[in-house]
């Protein structure tokens, strides 16, 4: 036999049969740790495919509320060809629209529609255009309940036989026609060109403008000096069903909309042209006039963020190849990556956490299982055992338990959630340390048993190598120490790292692990000193408990795996209470500052409508200030100082009574603005930026308002942020360019500048602002162009998305997952040292030991790691949000205009304190069931356990 194959009988040789003999025996053991890795197998492989899962769904519904800005629209080319009209090329773009992107859309709808004209009516002067929709192969979107439904003006086959028959005379016939005289009763004027469609009107418009056809169609004449043009409703109309895609974006064809101020009727409305009739509609409006596009809506229905990542390619490819496409779908689906970036962030950072936690977990079972088979171990050293063979038995047990539980694991989680992407390098790191824990610790325990080296006699030499052994042990501390500082400086540097779907990110979810690591080294460091100084103060007191407790936890106070993992489940459990805490309280601080009051009103409040509700909000006992005002862009500040401003032109002293009562810093001098300036300027409130920038010397300043140029007196500055409208959520974190906002009184601009700005937003603060809101009955936005947002509101619609609701529950989940690890880490550390405290034990018990002092006893060993750990982890928990909060993306899930700041609170570090108390109770409950069978006449004649 070669020495090759004696080498490797003497390691593997009986190897299966010891494995199988202690296996049997500690089967107990094994099967605790086979369920604590198939727990923690299932969470890190099956919580990011969870996630995964949640962003389907909040993609989903995000595109839903974009609305028709998801949408994709089909361009048709400009009109080379006259021969082809709007209609046609509206249509051809529906069918191409169909054919490229059918797979992923609803179906196409196309709309031609006419520019807007004034008309009459019984009730008055309204806006009329004349649109026609439809979705190409379906039937009509209407039902005829009044008249009869529009047709073609002219037949074509009467009109063909009229160009034959009368072909000879026609000539005569129109030089007549050019000789009448238009009379006031209607005739056409001379030379005018004479052009009708049919039209149908919705029953709701006609209600409200008083148009009946019981005397039969209502004409409306359109007259130039070279055109007499008729349109003529024929029919009313009902949608056959007011959902339907065909209508989205088209209010006017459903019901009358209020008007702009800056037209002439204060309602408009839109006339529905069918098919038959949308010829004539060219000729009546002129080709000029005349637009027509293809519409289709995203189909949402069961899609993933694979499908729409690519629908969002294809969009931007033909977009650049054609010209002919465009949709906000791009925008819309960049600024839901920007957010599930951040959560796939938090997320990998709590299940990074809860898995190495769990490693720890495991690694202290290894021990555990090592401690109770100490004595097999050295036995076979001293009969000659290779470490190898050791290691190789070991293995032997640990590996196939590690595959068939990871096998267990993967076929669930891919059975629940096999459609979504995920990452497997969290789970193979954690079977990687279950596998090896138990070889690795055996084989340490064996060499330890001996080591075949000889202790030098000289006390100078022992001196010297205790030396080395620190020095190099400070070293690999020193190691640890950097790692964790340069992890740290490396997120924050980097930010937000955009990961793909079911990716973690190794350096963020290594950073809160590594600074656990390097505040467990400390507080190794420092408990020896803090367990003499306790030792001083109780050898002071009477009885053998204090003295007791503080002896053992002499020797637990340099465990640097218990330790560690106590202060990463700690630093876990207080991280995860205070990003809940931070993006809650950040929701609520968004709210406050993107609707800045009770209510808020955007839209159309300038005109008849929104003047009459402004006043009566301001009119109502529960409001107590009604603020509005309008917002410009791209103002020039300062001559020649090449900054622009944005201009907020507001009822100062009504907005900082709105902001006064909503809790929000109000600027010193935002209700004094309208109090007249020197010479004619403008108070104002300026950005201390834009200042900075601008680098203007003195108070006076001069600056473009709306019409001219105005000059104004600069009496502070502001903390106010610009908006662009109502709060959307779609693009959070979008900010205009300029560089920096001046705010100005609203009356008092209109007194000095006589320019009459706007009103296009509202505040209304007072406890009864969302009843007022509510009792006058706003009509919806389509309608009356008024969008009302509460502050309540806008805040439960975005609290309770998919994507914050789910990391909310990761985050509470994960507190009680670390709860549970905390309290199997302490018995575990009591279990695997109970073989040595049962020593001591069973010695004092034949001196008079009760269980109260045997309690103490074990209090004592566990103290230096729970208060260790509960320092050390309180300290990491409440840190690592605040140095890698911008790696967290946490702004993205708060929507706070000026950035997330880490609120820090007390109940994270409660909590932790309460997990470590009931873990506390059950190591010291689990001592007491190890021994309350030992007997005292068992022990004088053992001695020990």
């Amino acid at each position: 036999m070669t020495t090759l194959e004696t080498r490797l009988r003497a390691t593997g040789a009986d190897a299966l049969l010891v494995t199988k003999r202690r296996a049997r025996q500690d089967t107990g053991l094994l099967v605790g740790t086979a369920l604590l890795l198939l727990v923690t197998l299932f969470l890190t492989l099956g919580v990011p495919r969870l996630l995964e899962r949640t962003a389907d769904e909040a993609v989903r519904q995000t595109i839903r509320a974009a609305a028709t800005d998801a949408d994709l629209i089909g361009v048709p080319p400009p009109v080379i060809d006259l021969s082809e009209g709007p209609v046609d090329d509206a249509y051809a773009a529906a069918d191409w629209l169909e054919r490229e992107f059918g797979h992923a859309t609803e179906s196409t709808v196309v709309t031609v529609r006419s520019g807007h004209v004034v008309a009459d009516s019984p009730a008055g002067l309204f806006g009329l255009e004349l649109v026609h929709v439809a979705t190409p192969g379906s039937p009509s979107p209407v039902r005829w309940v009044a008249g009869t439904a529009p047709s073609p003006a002219v037949p074509a086959e009467d009109e063909a036989a009229d160009a034959e028959g009368e072909a000879a005379d026609a000539e005569g016939e129109a030089a007549d026609a050019e000789g009448e005289a238009v009379d006031e009763d209607g005739a056409a004027p001379d030379g005018a060109s004479h052009h009708t469609v049919q039209v149908g009107l919705s029953t709701a418009t006609a209600a409200v403008l008083g148009i009946t056809l019981e005397d039969g169609p209502y004409t409306i004449d359109r007259r130039t000096e070279s055109r007499f043009d008729q349109v003529v409703i024929t029919g009313l109309y009902e949608p056959v069903d007011a959902q339907d895609q065909v209508w989205v974006g088209q209010p006017g064809l459903l019901g009358p909309i209020t008007s702009p101020s800056t037209t002439k009727t204060a309602l408009h409305t839109a006339a529905y042209v069918p098919f038959e009739a949308v010829h004539d509609m060219v000729e009546v409006a002129g080709r000029g006039k005349v637009g027509g596009t293809a519409r289709a809506a995203v189909r949402t229905e069961g899609i993933s963020l694979g499908d729409v990542h690519a629908l969002t390619s294809e969009v931007i490819s033909f977009a650049a190849r054609t010209g002919q496409l465009s949709s906000g779908l791009p925008q819309v689906v960049a600024a839901f990556d920007a957010r599930m970036s951040a959560a796939r962030a938090q997320a990998s950072l709590i299940v990074a956490g809860v898995a190495s936690t769990a490693a720890l977990c495991l690694v202290l079972a290894a021990s555990l299982l090592v401690a109770r088979r100490r004595p097999f171990l050295v036995a076979e050293r001293a009969r000659g055992a290779s470490i190898a063979s050791i290691l190789t038995r070991a293995l032997l047990e640990s590996v196939p338990v590690v595959i068939g539980v990871g096998v267990i694991a993967t076929g669930a989680v891919l059975a629940w959630l096999y459609d979504q992407p995920g990452s497997a390098l969290l789970a193979v790191a954690v079977g990687v340390v279950a596998a090896l824990a138990p070889a690795v610790l055996a084989a340490r325990e064996a060499a330890q048993a001996w080591t075949g080296r000889r202790v030098p006699a000289d006390r100078r030499v022992r001196a010297a190598q205790r030396a080395r052994r620190g020095v190099r042990r400070l070293v690999a501390e020193a190691l640890v120490v950097l790692l964790a500082v340069a992890a740290v400086v490396s997120v924050r540097g980097r930010g937000l790292v955009p990961l793909a779907s079911g990716e973690v990110d190794p350096l963020l979810a290594a950073a809160p692990v590594l600074l656990a690591c390097a505040a467990a080294l400390v507080v190794v460091r420092v408990s020896p000193a803090v367990v003499r100084a306790a030792g001083r103060w109780v050898t002071r007191s009477r009885g053998l408990a204090a003295p007791l407790a503080v002896a053992r936890a002499h020797g637990a106070a340099t465990a640097v795996v218990p330790l560690l993992t106590v202060t990463v489940a700690v630093a876990l459990v207080v991280m995860s209470g205070t990003l809940v805490h931070t993006i809650r309280s950040g929701q609520h601080l968004a709210a406050d500052q993107l609707v800045g009051a009770p209510v808020r009103l955007d839209g159309l409040l300038d005109t008849e409508v929104g003047g009459d509700l402004l006043g009566r909000l301001a009119a109502d006992p529960g409001v107590t200030a009604v603020a509005t005002g309008t917002q410009l862009t791209r103002r020039a500040f300062g001559e020649f100082t090449g900054v622009t401003a944005t201009l907020l032109v507001v009822d100062a002293a009504e907005l900082a009574e709105a902001r006064r009562s909503m809790g929000l810093p109000v600027d010193d001098g935002l209700a004094m603005l309208g109090e007249p300036g020197p010479d004619g300027s403008v108070p104002a409130l300026v950005s201390a930026a834009l200042l900075e920038r601008a680098a203007i010397e003195g108070t006076e300043v001069l600056m473009s308002g709306f019409s001219g140029t105005m000059t104004i007196d600069v009496r502070g500055t502001t903390d106010l942020t610009p908006d662009k409208g109502e709060p959307v959520d779609a693009n959070v974190g979008a900010r205009d360019q300029d560089d920096g906002l001046v705010v100005v009184d609203r009356e008092l601009l209109a007194d000095v500048t006589e320019q009459a700005p706007r009103v296009d937003r509202a505040w209304v603060s007072g406890p009864g602002a969302v009843a007022a809101v509510t009792a006058t009955d706003v009509a919806p936005t389509a309608t009356s162009g008024i969008v009302v947002t509460t502050r309540d509101g806008w805040w439960t619609a975005w609290s309770q998305g998919p994507l914050t609701s789910a990391l909310t529950t990761m985050f509470i989940a994960s507190v009680g997952v670390l709860a549970a690890l905390s309290v199997l880490a302490l018995v575990l550390v009591v279990v695997a040292t109970a073989r040595e405290r049962g020593r001591t034990l069973s010695a004092l018990r034949t001196l008079g030991l009760d269980a109260r002092t045997a309690r103490w006893a074990t209090l004592g060993e566990l103290a230096p790691l729970v208060l260790g750990g509960l320092v050390g982890g309180v300290v990491i928990g409440l840190g690592v949000p605040a140095l890698v909060g911008d790696a967290l993306g946490l702004t993205l899930l708060t929507a706070e205009p000026e950035g997330a700041t880490v609120d820090l609170t007390w109940w994270p570090v409660v909590a932790a304190v309460v997990v470590l108390l009931l873990a506390l109770v059950v190591a010291v409950a689990a001592e007491q069931a190890v021994r309350r069978r030992d007997r005292l006449g068992e022990v004088l004649r053992v001695g020990e356990r």
